[in-house]
């Protein structure tokens, strides 16, 4: 939005990292990381995405989006 997309909706693919079929344990684009052992971190991009939605969730507008909030 910040370059002028324009987005209308948002869903992230994947909560978790997960197995695909045909790619294996490759690509990992989960917010939260799947270690080999089945540990689970979070990403740094789960709490960048936690932190949009909340502006959204906070204003009720997607407009908010395009303010970019530096608050960890």
């Amino acid at each position: 939005m910040l370059d002028g997309v324009d987005v209308r909706g948002y869903l992230h693919w994947s909560a978790f990292d997960n197995f695909e079929w045909s790619e294996g344990d490759r690509p990992r684009f989960g917010l939260i990381a799947v270690g080999d052992d089945f540990t689970r971190t979070v990403k740094l991009s789960a709490h960048a995405h936690a932190h949009a939605l909340a502006r959204v969730a906070g204003t009720g507008r997607l407009d908010a989006l395009r303010t970019r909030s530096h608050t960890p």
